[in-house]
Parts: structure tokens; C-alpha cells; sequence
């Protein structure tokens, strides 16, 4: 689910002249569908086409995959290709530099005449941002605020602490990471009090009362260059350097490589932060137990936190319309968030279903419930064509900050000026 999107998305003026779908010589009709995600995801989707198939006699399903990371160039050489997908799994990253390029068949009036699907059903936040200048570009399947702090029990109470609550702060957080790092008898760190799964200095420029452009809906200008935004990235730098509980980037590299996630697996950390989708990794931990709690709330009163989803999204130009929106329905509809969410993976993006024992399953991590109501703190990205690019630039000017080479006031103010003056002309 991480928020990389090549430049090459300039070639999608193409799609216009290229017509997606396609039928076999039998007079049975094709639907292609392409999405990301591991094998087991796969798995899930197979499940909820299956269904699909057995309701609609006649209408073959082709599903393709491909790695996240890949996902994007593969749909661009389709469409190039003049092969371009009926059904297509968009994230909320990646969906405003499609829209802006009318990839997408509004799917709002085939919405309204169908009565087995309400739009007010769903969060709200991710039918708003699916929305783009009136067409509805997705139904989305699930919805992700990136609010979620694993924490190992079994560190907790080596460490004499008790469990963290839904309304700490910041302050709380840094004295509670303190204490669960642990040093051999040569002074070397052998446990680390925090890490995350990648540098998610997003989430520290929000809880400080950062924002990452003057307005997320229409941007004129990103913002990055403000004292709370440096104050939040700064902070991040300081669990590394200055506080020394969370490791360095070199650090990691001389731990072999491993991701952070298996630091959290292997107990060489007490907390780790991403989004709920490591859940069904971390189901299979054996030797400790774990749980969940809301990120921690920064010096300010108000509360802020970054924000995703995925969904699925009919390419205009297919020659099943009617067809491949039902597709897009039951994998992004009622049947296929039951699948998905039965996992541990995702949070559906029906407000029914994320308040059922389908998502609130009494399995770990038990104390989950927090994210039914942590989408309102959230915060898509800026719904701009380029903003995955001047995101990659903030990340890339940050990594000297990680490393301690430069402060975030530095580096932020610097890419702040040279995204403005590139993508909004300031």
C-alpha cells in the first residue's frame, strides 16, 4: 500500500484513443481485471469473482496481477497497447493522476439505479475522495487510516509498563519508547523502544499540526515549509539521534537487511507502526502476544492522522459496461470486503461492516476497534496529478534528516520551495 507512482503517468492522454475490454470467439463475454497485492489477496479476489461468475452464466473473468511497485508501468504498456483492463484496482494515491486524465466511467448513474448498493453506506471520507470534479472514479473496497501502533505485551511488562492507551501523547509515547529499549552489557542497543515500517514522516508532520498543502481538495501550494511540519519531522529524526530509541537507517543495514517488520517478530523492537493490513503476518507470531493502539496524539489539541484506501474503478472505453461495474461491485461491494476483511487485512469501507464481527472478529489484534472511528482524523494526499512526485521529493530530501546530516526546518523549507515553484509556480 506505499504511495509510489511513476511520472510515466503523462502517457495516459493515450487512453483515450484505445478501447479496453475484450471477448473470446465463443460467445462467451470476457472481463479483465487487474489489481496488486501477494498471493493471498489473490486468493481472496478469486473468491469473491467466483461469486460473481456463478451469478452471472456466460461472463468469464481474466485476473491479473502484478507487484505494487510494478503495477502502474504494467497497466500504462497495456493501455499503450490498446489492451487496457475493463476493471482496474485503484488506491487513493494513485487516483487523482488517472482522474485528471478521464481514465474512469462515472459510475455515480449506474449507482443510482441500482438498489442493492447505497452510496451513503459507505465512509463518507472515501466516497468524497473517489469523487473527483462529480464523477464517482471508484466504489471503494476498504479504507486505511494509517493510525496503527503494534506493541509486543510481553516487552511491556519485561519493562514494568503497563499497556498504552487510545489518549496518549506524543510526551507518553517518547517516555514509554525509553523504557523498553534494552543494552547488552557493552552498552550496545539489542532492543529498540519504536520503529516503523517505512520513514512515515507523514504522520509526525500531522499529529504536530502540519499539513502537507494549503487545501487537500484543490492545492495551490504545498506547505510543507511551516514550523509544525518541521517541528513533526524533526521529532521523527530525534527518536533516532537524539533519544536513541528507534535505529538509524545504518543501524538497519548492519542488522542483515532484515524489514522492520520482522524486528517486531523477532522482539528486537516493542513497537512498530503501519497500517492494520500487517495483521494476518503478525496472526502468525507464536512467542509473545501483541496488540493494537491509536497513534499518539501530538502537542496540539486536534487530532491528525494520514489516510488511504483502495477500490475498484470501471476504465472508460469498455465494451461491457453494465457488466464490468457489476464486477467492480461484488469485489469492492458487500461480498468482497467480507472476504477481504475476514483476513485481518483490511477495514472495509462499509461503516456496517466495520462496525460488525466482520471486522471486530475478538481475534488479535483485540483492541483494533479505534480505527472505526479514527477515519475522521484522516487525511488523504492532496488530490493533484503530481503529488506523488513532490511526495517522493519530500522523502528523498528527508533522507538526510534520517541520517542526521540536515535539520527537517533545512530540508523541508528547500523541497517546499522547489515543488512550488515546479508543479504551482511560486
Amino acid at each position: 500500500m506505499k504511495r509510489v507512482l511513476s511520472s510515466v503517468l503523462l502517457a495516459l492522454f493515450l487512453v483515450a484513443s484505445f478501447q479496453a475490454g475484450c471477448t473470446n470467439r465463443s460467445d462467451k463475454v470476457q472481463l479483465r481485471c487487474i489489481g496488486w497485492g501477494g498471493v493471498e489477496e489473490a486468493k481472496i479476489v478469486e473468491k469473491a469473482v467466483a461469486e460473481f461468475k456463478k451469478a452471472h452464466p456466460g461472463v468469464e473473468v481474466k485476473l491479473e496481477r502484478a507487484p505494487f511497485t510494478e503495477y502502474i508501468t504494467k497497466i500504462l504498456t497495456q493501455f499503450s497497447a490498446g489492451l487496457a483492463p475493463d476493471v482496474m484496482c485503484v488506491n487513493a494515491e494513485q487516483m487523482p493522476a488517472f482522474a485528471t486524465r478521464g481514465v474512469f466511467l462515472d459510475l455515480k448513474p449506474l449507482v443510482d439505479k441500482d438498489p442493492s448498493i447505497r452510496l451513503k453506506d459507505f465512509y463518507p471520507e472515501a466516497i468524497d475522495h473517489y469523487t473527483y470534479e462529480g464523477v464517482l472514479t471508484a466504489l471503494p473496497r476498504d479504507i486505511a487510516p494509517i493510525a496503527v501502533l503494534y506493541y509486543n505485551k510481553a516487552i511491556f511488562k519485561e519493562a514494568g509498563l503497563p499497556v498504552p492507551k487510545d489518549d496518549w501523547t506524543v510526551a507518553k509515547f517518547l517516555e514509554t519508547a525509553k523504557k523498553l529499549v534494552k543494552v547488552d552489557e557493552k552498552g550496545k542497543i539489542v532492543r529498540y523502544g519504536f520503529t516503523d515500517d517505512w520513514p512515515i514522516w507523514d504522520v509526525w508532520v500531522y499529529a504536530f499540526g502540519g499539513r502537507l498543502a494549503d487545501n487537500e481538495r484543490h492545492p495551490k501550494r504545498c506547505t510543507l515549509d511551516s514550523p509544525e511540519a518541521a517541528a513533526g519531522a524533526q521529532f521523527r529524526a530525534d527518536l533516532i539521534h537524539k533519544h536513541k530509541v528507534m535505529p538509524s537507517p545504518s543501524s538497519l543495514s548492519a542488522m542483515g537487511g532484515l524489514g522492520n517488520s520482522d524486528l517486531f517478530m523477532n522482539g528486537a523492537v516493542g513497537m512498530y507502526f503501519n497500517g492494520i493490513w500487517m495483521t494476518p503476518r503478525f496472526r502468525d507470531i507464536k512467542t509473545f502476544e501483541w496488540d493494537v493502539v491509536l497513534f499518539p496524539r501530538g502537542p496540539g489539541k486536534k487530532r491528525a492522522i494520514p489516510l488511504s484506501a483502495a477500490g475498484y474503478s470501471v476504465v472508460k472505453g469498455t465494451k461491457h459496461p453494465e457488466l464490468a461495474y457489476e464486477l467492480a461491485k461484488y469485489l469492492a461491494g458487500e461480498t468482497g470486503q467480507k472476504h477481504m476483511t475476514a483476513t485481518g487485512l483490511t477495514q472495509p469501507a462499509l461503516k456496517t461492516l466495520a462496525k460488525s464481527p466482520v471486522f471486530l472478529d475478538g481475534l488479535s489484534p483485540k483492541s483494533k476497534g479505534f480505527l472505526v472511528d479514527a477515519v475522521k482524523y484522516g487525511h488523504f494526499q492532496p488530490t493533484d496529478p503530481n503529488v506523488a512526485e513532490w511526495y517522493q521529493m519530500v522523502g528523498s530530501a528527508l533522507d538526510r534528516v534520517w541520517t542526521g546530516d540536515e535539520t527537517a526546518a533545512s530540508a523541508l523549507s528547500k523541497v517546499t520551495k522547489t515543488i512550488n515553484t515546479k508543479f504551482y509556480k511560486k
